[in-house]
């Protein structure tokens, strides 16, 4: 089922943009603007973004855009944090990847931190 973007989805998505090149955070920034999200297992580690008037082709592959970011769990445990796009480059998904055995339990988006990669293609100046 589709549902609003949390604010900490939100804000989250929002400080990646401002790490990117302004092409790429233009782009993202203009999804954001227009995106419900879907959580697709059950402890909500997968959320797939659906943005309006946008039709995704066939799944064709995605990729990560090139950031570190990580958090504590509930209790305490890693989860590190991905967010990918398409080939398009549209935004597509946000993933948790916990760390300890056990599903997600509640992410403390308080602890959240998240830097670019140095990818060595380009820089964040660069159009």
């Amino acid at each position: 089922m589709l549902r609003d973007l949390t604010e900490q989805e939100r804000d989250f998505i929002g400080e990646v943009a401002q790490l990117l090149d302004p092409s790429a955070r233009d782009a993202l920034l203009a999804d954001l603007r227009n995106v419900r999200a879907e959580s697709t297992l059950s402890d909500h580690s997968l959320i797939r973004f659906h943005i309006d008037g946008y039709s995704r082709a066939e799944y064709v592959g995605q990729h990560a855009y090139p950031i570190e970011a990580s958090m504590k769990d509930q209790d305490g445990a890693t989860v590190g944090v991905l967010l990918y796009a398409d080939p398009n480059n549209r935004l597509f998904e946000l993933e948790f990847l916990r760390w300890a055995d056990g599903p997600l339990l509640n992410p403390d988006w308080a602890s959240i931190k998240v830097e670019l990669v140095d990818t060595g293609d380009r820089r964040k100046d660069e159009p």
